[in-house]
């Protein structure tokens, strides 16, 4: 468990390159949305964040920040 995994929350983005799932392994083609982490303090940011496709995001939600910190993908 990390010291920002509090502050994680999950942001709507438009992809501007193609992008890999962490939890699925699709492809998300340029021009689609997906789901990416983000820390919510504007000054802090995150070298590793996971990118999660709509899908995912519509099957799990916000679950996926549990998942990720506990380890179960």
């Amino acid at each position: 468990m990390g010291k920002y995994d509090q502050l994680k929350i999950l942001k709507k983005t438009k992809a501007r390159t193609n992008h890999i799932c962490n939890i699925c392994g699709n492809v998300m083609p340029a021009g689609d949305f997906y789901f990416k982490e983000h820390i919510q303090d504007k000054f802090l940011h995150s070298l590793n964040a996971k990118k999660y496709c709509s899908e995912c995001y519509g099957e799990y939600g916000d679950k996926l920040l549990g998942r990720i910190a506990s380890g179960n993908t």
